[in-house]
C-alpha cells in the first residue's frame, strides 16, 4: 500500500462540515418562529365581599379618605391642615395594622396643585398608609 492511497482514504471519510453553519441558522429561525411571547396583562387581587351592612361597621372600621379640592385637604369630610393631617395620620397607627387595613383613600380633583398633592401622599407614607387612589369612570 502507497501512502497516496491513504491519503485518499483519509480525506474521503471526512466528515463534510460545509453545511452546518446553515442547518443552524435554520435552527435558530425555527425556534424564533416557534416560540411564543405572552406578556401577563392582569394582577391578583381580594375583592371585599360587600355582604356587611354600613349601619354595623365600627368607626375604627372605616377606611379614612383624603380629599383634596384645590387647596383644600379634607379628611374624612373635615377640612384640616397639613399638620393636622400628619397628627390624625399618625394618631391611627397604621404601621401596627395588617397592609389591607393600612389603605388610606385619596380622592384629589383635577384643580388640586403638585405640591399639595405630593405633600398628602408623602404624609400618607409617612405614617406608613398605603395609599389608594379613587378615580372617576367616564
Amino acid at each position: 500500500m502507497s501512502f497516496e492511497s491513504l491519503r485518499r482514504k483519509r480525506k474521503e471519510t471526512a466528515v463534510p462540515t460545509d453545511s452546518l453553519s446553515d442547518i443552524a441558522f435554520l435552527l435558530i429561525i425555527f425556534f424564533i418562529l416557534a416560540t411564543s411571547i405572552q406578556k401577563i396583562a392582569g394582577f391578583r387581587t381580594d375583592l371585599p365581599s360587600g355582604s356587611r351592612d354600613q349601619q354595623t361597621q365600627k368607626a375604627d372600621d372605616k377606611t379614612p379618605t383624603v380629599g383634596l379640592k384645590g387647596d383644600r385637604i379634607q379628611f374624612n369630610e373635615e377640612d384640616v391642615s397639613i399638620d393636622e393631617l400628619r397628627t390624625k395620620l399618625a394618631a391611627l397607627r397604621l404601621k401596627e395594622r395588617s397592609e389591607e387595613r393600612r389603605v388610606v383613600l385619596l380622592d384629589a380633583s383635577a384643580e388640586t396643585g403638585y405640591q399639595t398633592y405630593y405633600s398628602v401622599m408623602a404624609a400618607i407614607t409617612a405614617a406608613d398608609g398605603v395609599i389608594g387612589i379613587m378615580t372617576e369612570d367616564d
